[in-house]
C-alpha cells in the first residue's frame, strides 16, 4: 500500500507498507520525490515484499526502474533485505552508515562474541546453539550487499532543490541514521515507534566488547528532541506528530525499567538470565535475546550512574545494586 503525505512546504514523501514474516508486521518505505529518486528502506527479501515494493512505487508514478538511490536506515533484515535485488534492477547507489555494514554483508555477530555474552549472562549450555540456528534461517530474507557507499553523521543528500540530512543515531543498531528535512520533518526508521519500545539489541565490537546499545539510544532520542521536529515517519506504523512528545515518552520508560530492575536486585546478586527470566518469563530464542538486552542495558545505566556492583562466579557474572 502506498500514500502520499500532502504537505505543501515539505518534500514529496509516499509511505509503502511492505509485508514481513517476522512478529512485528509490516515494515514502511519511503519514495522521495526528487531529483536523484531516493528510497528509503527497502524490506526484507520476499516475493511478497518485492512486489507490494513495485506496486507502491507505481501507485506514487514511478517505475522501479527510477529509482538512483537508496538510502538504508540501518541493517536490520527487514529494512533491508531486497536493497541488493533492487539495486540489481535499478543501477542506485545503496547508503549505508558503515557501523552496520556487517549486517548487510550477512554477518549480524560473531558466534564466539554471542557465546561468551551468554556464557557470562548464565543462560543454559543448549541456548547458544539454538539461538544461532534461528539467526542462520533469517538469512534467507537478505541478500548480502558487499560495498554500500557509507552514509556519514550529518552529511547531506541532495533531493533536487531540497535535502535531507543524515544524522547518526545509534542504539537501536550501530549504524542506525535518520534523514532531517530542514521543514522539521524526520524519517526516523527504529528510532521511534509510536506503539511499543525499539529495542536497542546487544551489539559488539571487533575485539568481542559489548557496545552500550541502550545508553547509545537515549543520547540519540536526546538528540532529536534538540530538533524539535514537527512530523517523524517512523520503520513501522503511521506517521508520528509531535515526535518529541513520543521522545520523552521513551526516555522516561526506560528510566523507570531501569528502578524496576534495580529492585530486582537490591537485596540478592542476580545474573542476567535470572533477572530476565523474572521480568520476561516463558519467551523463545530470539524474544530471549532481546530480553537480555533489555536487561543489560539498564544494567548499564545503573554502572553509569554507580550504583552497580558486579561479581563473577565460574565465568558467570552476578549484578546488585550497591
Amino acid at each position: 500500500m502506498c500514500t502520499e503525505e500532502p504537505r505543501e512546504t515539505y518534500m514529496r514523501l509516499h509511505r509503502i507498507e511492505l509485508p514481513t514474516p517476522f512478529p512485528v508486521g509490516s515494515v514502511n518505505a519511503y519514495v522521495l520525490a526528487g531529483d536523484p529518486l531516493t528510497l528509503v528502506d527497502t524490506g526484507p527479501k520476499t516475493p511478497e515484499a518485492q512486489a507490494a515494493l513495485t506496486a507502491g512505487i507505481a501507485s506514487a508514478g514511478f517505475r522501479i526502474e527510477d529509482i538512483r538511490r537508496i538510502l538504508l536506515t540501518h541493517g536490520h533484515v527487514d529494512h533491508s533485505g531486497n536493497a541488493a535485488w533492487l539495486a540489481q534492477r535499478t543501477g542506485a547507489v545503496v547508503y549505508l552508515h558503515a557501523a552496520d555494514r556487517a549486517k548487510v554483508g550477512g554477518r549480524r555477530w560473531v558466534a564466539s562474541h554471542v557465546k561468551t555474552f551468554f556464557t557470562q549472562a548464565g543462560v543454559p549450555e543448549g541456548f547458544f546453539k539454538s539461538f544461532m540456528d534461528q539467526m542462520q534461517s533469517v538469512d534467507q530474507y537478505l541478500d548480502p550487499l558487499s560495498r554500500p557507499s557509507p552514509l556519514e553523521d550529518g552529511q547531506s543528500l541532495p533531493l533536487g532543490a531540497e535535502q535531507v540530512r543524515a544524522l547518526h543515531t545509534p542504539g537501536h543498531s550501530a549504524g542506525h541514521v535518520c534523514f532531517y528535512h530542514e521543514e522539521g520533518v524526520l524519517i526516523a526508521g527504529d528510532l521511534l515507534l509510536e506503539t511499543v519500545s525499539p529495542n536497542p539489541i546487544v551489539e559488539f565490537v571487533s575485539d568481542g566488547k559489548r557496545t552500550p546499545t541502550l545508553p547509545q539510544y537515549l543520547q540519540s532520542l536526546r538528540r532529536i528532541l534538540l530538533l524539535n521536529c514537527e512530523t517523524a515517519y517512523p520503520g513501522h506504523g503511521d506517521r508520528m506528530e509531535n515526535p518529541s512528545a513520543r521522545a520523552r515518552e521513551l526516555i522516561a520508560h526506560h528510566e523507570q525499567r531501569k528502578e524496576t530492575i534495580a529492585s530486582l536486585i537490591r537485596r540478592t546478586p542476580k545474573t542476567l538470565a535470572m533477572i530476565s527470566e523474572e521480568l520476561y518469563p516463558q519467551l523463545g530464542e530470539v524474544d530471549r535475546m532481546l530480553a537480555l538486552s533489555e536487561v543489560i542495558g539498564h544494567l548499564d545505566l545503573l554502572a553509569d550512574e554507580k550504583r552497580l556492583t558486579v561479581t563473577r562466579k565460574k565465568g558467570v557474572l552476578f549484578y546488585k545494586v550497591k
